[in-house]
């Protein structure tokens, strides 16, 4: 069992190696020298944590600290104020406190669990655990295993993408899926096919194989049918997904026949497996959506991606003052169904309900909850049931929104003379020679 001393020790030697690993920024050399001398010290905190994380010590690590009260010093942090706050945050410390000096009467004791202590020293040195895992990923499998389950988001985007993949590795099933497809069938052939796969089956290794052609797949028509089906889920005569006000991201369709409910889950399945076979898909979803993968609460400024206009008029219902605005709103809404406008209620008789000053946040929540939620919930829980049976939740749990975009569709497609057209020039003219090599120099990007 730990006991005081040694708690102080863990602390005194994140501080310490925070500090020194702050004062050679920019100076790779010593910090490699700092990540291999220190890499040791810290190991054995994570594997001496691990061992804590046991099933005998599950009461205790729920519980405030009772293995020891433990004095915390904290120097002043130098970090941006975004980390900041995280770090105090997690712990549950006031951010002053960071101003303080270290004098004896300024010491703070602290009551952590385990688990506080955890994320503690985990977020304190986030930049060194960070470094010594680019020089041997291993680690994630090893010793720092807990970081992983318990801190994701302390890790740079690319480590928690590796180790996404390598965790989807581990899943893969011996054989090979075979599906064989009309390509003038393809989105109907695709689902009467992939839909009735079993979990292990879609597991497997894709082979596809379009009726008529000959050939073997080693790669290109597998990843031809995942970009050309991305498409397809898009078509509206399908009535599944419509696309946002900027008319460059996609959402589930309010109306949806409730026979397409099982192509939602279709789609699912089709995207998970896109995932654990690692291809990019041609497909980009409103951010609401991707946070209902992630189970992520939504709030109205998801709205924006959805539809600008609307969001900027919520925006303003809800900073100024409408009790003389003339909004004429309700507690209702309109939308199209099968091209007939109806009057939805957001509460019982809510048409006949004013929005006023005093109850506007109510409505604000309300109406999104309904645009981007409530009133596309059987979609999307379609679309989960199959999502989920390839890609386990705590696992994708890792990312957030723009990040799962990144791992479905990969950055989009950037028309350079579009942007150069509709670039705005401050302090220089176009014609500026700086600004003539700037477009030389993104014009030979490699933008595949």
């Amino acid at each position: 069992m730990l006991d005081d001393n040694l708690n102080m020790f863990w602390i005194n030697v994140s501080e310490l190696v925070f500090l020194i690993n702050d004062s050679i920024i920019g100076n790779w050399d010593l910090q490699n020298l700092l990540n291999i001398k220190v890499r040791p010290i810290i190991e054995s905190f994570f594997i001496i944590h691990k061992i804590i994380d046991d099933e005998e010590y599950n009461e205790l690590r729920n519980q405030p600290n009772k293995m020891a009260n433990i004095k915390v010093t904290l120097a002043e942090f130098k970090g941006d104020e975004e980390d900041d706050d995280n770090l105090f945050a997690d712990v549950g410390i006031s951010k002053n406190i960071g101003s303080m000096s270290p004098t004896k009467e300024q010491k703070t004791t602290q009551k952590m669990t385990l688990d506080q202590l955890f994320n503690f020293i985990c977020e304190k040195n986030k930049k060194v655990i960070n470094n010594m895992i680019k020089q041997d990923f291993n680690l994630l499998n090893d010793s720092m295993s807990m970081v992983a389950k318990k801190v994701p988001k302390i890790l740079e985007f690319e480590i928690r993408r590796a180790y996404f993949r390598k965790e989807l590795s581990k899943q893969q099933r011996p054989g090979s899926l075979r599906l064989r497809i009309k390509r003038e069938k393809l989105m109907e052939g695709s689902f009467g096919q992939l839909f009735s796969k079993t979990n292990d089956e879609m597991r497997r290794k894709l082979n596809i194989e379009f009726a008529g052609e000959e050939g073997i797949d080693a790669g290109g028509v597998a990843r031809e049918w995942f970009l050309e089906l991305s498409k397809h889920i898009f078509n509206p005569n399908y009535n599944l997904f419509i696309p946002s006000a900027n008319g460059n991201t996609f959402q589930p369709s309010l109306i949806s026949d409730p026979e397409n409910l099982n192509y939602f889950k279709f789609v699912g399945k089709f995207i998970a497996k896109a995932l654990f076979d690692g291809y990019l898909l041609e497909c980009y979803f409103t951010r609401s959506f991707y946070k209902h993968i992630l189970g992520q609460p939504l709030n109205y400024h998801d709205m924006e991606d959805l539809d600008p206009s609307y969001y900027k008029s919520l925006k303003w219902t809800l900073e100024n003052d409408i009790t003389n605005a003339g909004l004429d709103l309700t507690f209702s809404f309109e939308k199209e169904r099968f091209g007939l406008t109806e009057i939805e209620d957001l509460i019982p008789n809510g048409r006949n309900i004013p929005v006023t000053e005093e109850n506007k946040k109510q409505y604000v929540n309300l109406i999104c909850q309904a645009k981007m939620a409530s009133g596309i919930k059987a979609q999307i829980e379609n679309f989960l049931s199959g999502f989920f049976e390839l890609i386990p939740k705590n696992l994708i749990a890792i990312f957030d929104s723009k990040e799962l975009e990144l791992l479905i569709s990969g950055l989009p497609d950037i028309d350079i003379v579009d942007l150069k057209e509709n670039t705005e020039y401050h302090g220089y003219q176009p014609d500026h020679q700086v600004m003539r090599w700037f477009w030389e120099i993104i014009e030979n990007f490699d933008h595949t």
